[in-house]
């Protein structure tokens, strides 16, 4: 049987076929390291405070998020990760994103009582009263293979069976009857299996909504009434969270994560921003000491969000960087868990300064170096499998077949608008070809005025794409190029990536 390469550089597995947190969930554990700060950020959300926490795409902010809840669950806290904005509209949502909130939070809450029903015993009648009520208004229906999806999520992806054994061993035959041949599983179901009494709905509809008369509340008008109103639905949810709490799970956290890539957004920074704008702008939301709401924020919206009003100031952010020490840790440590022990990446990548091109090249984030090397490896498999350690002259290749292949139009926030205004623009300065450019190489190169040539500066400098150098050539201004994928196009001599 023919040895992979993996295993002749020393590993188990291969270290370099997975780049997302969600694709790590087994290992995430044991190949986390944590940020600056991690600490302080889980004693404080656990405490009721929200945060914000800010990075680049690829930095590592669901693998914070996901290791945040996995620690506060630890701690016998309950906590849920939104990250399906579906349904949301782009713009005026405050009502709508509040409801998935609710809604989600009801979901889980009801799952976590089913795990463990003697919770409620903690309780009192009216308290029962408020809690069936709720389920009874706020547990969106889902289907059996929801409930499956779900369930196996949360367990990490185990066994779909072991989804189906636990519902049936926690829940009642109401619950049993949907596992084993209904197609949905409803409120009423729910709050019969917990064993919740059939709350007087009139009554808790008068106490969220004391306008409503008995006769429109009869007449099927008391869900919209819930719904359409964002002060009702944040009462509720602090109801809620004030139960949560009376049965022992703490102070209820809610991450919200992969916002920038809500498919209607565009990845357009004006858009998620406006999507995000109203519930951030609520400070009262936001400060509510019953709950924590952690946003997990691409962090080119910080200013547009600033900008709108989001006070930055009361909400404390968290800025999540790495710096080249970092990434050699974070390096280190997936190879020693792909290893046993064995291997550190001075074992892989023996000459010192191939490793640190490297890691200049995947620009401070972990998941462009996992995809880097991704890359490096598929040449040297391609040729020289027999290896047991990356060959410079692979290297070389991979950095130039990764450069030319980066999607920047992911990584960089879209503020003028299409992909093409991404590409032309670096594809003005892989044409120029020089690390330090002048108004001057564009009037040259491309034929144009002065002033035409200064506007193709700014908005290479708007990108982050070019710094102005303290240096200048006589009176005109230098300007050096800082991202480290377009020099080493530059240094490949590539004319021009494809559109």
């Amino acid at each position: 049987m023919a040895v992979e390469l993996y295993e002749r550089l020393g590993f188990t597995k291969s270290p370099f076929s997975t780049f997302s947190a969600e694709e790590e969930l087994e290992f995430l554990k044991d190949v986390f390291v944590e940020p600056l700060y991690f600490s302080s950020i889980e004693s404080e959300i656990k405490d009721g405070h929200s945060r914000f926490i800010l990075g680049a795409r690829g930095i590592g902010k669901t693998a914070l998020i996901l290791r945040l809840k996995e620690n506060i669950d630890s701690l016998n806290t309950f906590s849920v990760i939104i990250d399906d904005f579906d349904g949301i509209p782009s713009k005026n949502n405050k009502s709508k994103f509040l409801q998935t909130m609710l809604e989600r939070l009801v979901r889980d809450f009801c799952f976590t009582l089913a795990k463990d029903p003697s919770l409620l015993k903690k309780l009192n009648g009216i308290e029962k009263e408020k809690l069936a009520f709720i389920i009874k208004e706020f547990f969106r229906t889902i289907s059996k293979k929801e409930y499956e999806k779900f369930y196996d999520k949360a367990t990490n992806y185990k066994n779909r069976n072991f989804a189906r054994r636990i519902f049936n061993s926690v829940f009642n035959k109401p619950i049993n009857l949907f596992i084993s041949g209904g197609v949905e599983l409803v409120s009423d179901a729910v709050r019969k299996s917990l064993g919740l009494p059939d709350a007087n709905s009139t009554n808790f509809f008068k106490s969220y909504v004391p306008e409503l008369k008995l006769e429109e509340i009869e007449r099927e008008k008391k869900t919209k009434a819930l719904f359409s109103d964002s002060k009702v639905i944040k009462e509720v949810i602090y109801d809620l969270a004030q139960l949560i709490q009376k049965c022992g799970l703490g102070k209820p956290v809610v991450f919200f994560d992969k916002i920038d890539e809500y498919s209607v957004l565009n990845s357009n920074i004006k858009n998620i921003a406006e999507f995000l704008e109203e519930v951030l702008k609520d400070t009262a939301l936001l400060l509510n000491q019953n709950l924590a709401l952690v946003f997990s924020v691409w962090d080119a919206l910080k200013p547009e969000l600033a900008a709108r009003g989001v006070r930055f100031d009361k909400i404390k952010p968290l800025d999540i960087t790495w710096s080249d020490g970092d990434l050699k840790r974070i390096l280190d440590k997936r190879f020693d868990h792909f290893s046993g022990g064995k291997i550190t990446h001075d074992v892989i990548i023996r000459n010192n300064a191939d490793f640190q091109g490297i890691i200049s090249l995947a620009s401070n984030s972990p998941r462009y170096l996992f995809r880097l090397l991704s890359v490096i490896y598929d040449q040297q498999n391609n040729n020289n499998p027999s290896a047991n350690y990356i060959e410079t002259d692979n290297i070389l290749v991979g950095k130039r077949i990764f450069s030319q292949t980066f999607d920047f139009y992911a990584a960089f926030p879209g503020k003028r608008g299409t992909k093409e205004d991404i590409l032309t623009n670096i594809n003005r300065l892989l044409r120029i070809g020089k690390s330090t450019i002048r108004t001057q190489d564009f009037v040259e190169v491309f034929k144009v005025s002065t002033p035409t040539g200064i506007n193709y500066i700014a908005i290479n400098k708007d990108y982050g794409f070019l710094v102005e150098s303290s240096d200048i050539d006589g009176k005109a201004k230098i300007y050096n190029i800082t991202n480290p994928i377009i020099l080493n196009l530059i240094a490949n001599e590539v004319p021009e990536l494809r559109k």
